[in-house]
């Protein structure tokens, strides 16, 4: 019985959609052909600047840079120091009153912990929490190093060169594969 009535509804299916079919293509041949006339091409934008996403630069897209002899101040001590003797750091810009700022410490902390001696660290709070000069300095090297927002991280290699560079948030496992890269 089953199957008899499977048989009719298939059957009646069919037969609707053949007769749907026949009756739109009747309508289409009896309908009189007549040629649109083409569409206006759309009005062209005014070119101006190619707006891009404004993210981190990454260092696959960019070669590395040299670290910048500072024109209008002189190379902090921090850096200096760490550039004389040929050791990679990590160069780390945080607003202390952001909460994303211990976030991305404790992906940091995790990698150096793990390749101590082999890089160091160098942070600045622009916030200054507090200290006025020091957030101006701080403000100054961000600015010097083409920092554009907080945090804000750089490697520098080895040879002084800047390796890495990446504005917010980075995982320990993006932030250990760079200074592997920079401490080759």
């Amino acid at each position: 019985m089953r199957r008899i009535v499977v048989a009719i509804v298939v059957a009646l299916l069919a037969f609707t959609v053949i007769g749907c079919g026949t009756a739109e293509d009747t309508a289409a041949e009896d309908a009189p052909v007549t040629e649109e006339p083409e569409a206006a091409p759309a009005p062209a934008e005014p070119e101006g600047p190619e707006y891009l996403t404004d993210r981190s630069a990454n260092d696959d897209d960019i070669a590395p840079a040299p670290f910048p002899s500072f024109t209008t101040t002189l190379t902090p001590h921090a850096f200096q120091a760490k550039l004389d003797a040929g050791r990679a750091m990590i160069i780390y810009f945080y607003d202390s009153e952001q909460l994303v700022t211990d976030d991305v410490r404790e992906e940091i902390d995790a990698v150096v912990d793990d390749y101590r001696g082999l890089i160091d660290m160098v942070t600045f709070d622009v916030s200054g929490n507090g200290d006025a000069t020091a957030a101006e300095a701080a403000t100054m090297y961000a600015n010097e190093l083409g920092v554009t927002s907080t945090p804000y991280t750089l490697i520098v290699d080895r040879d002084s060169f800047i390796t890495w560079r990446w504005k917010g948030y980075a995982e320990s496992g993006v932030i250990k594969r760079e200074v592997e890269r920079a401490t080759r």
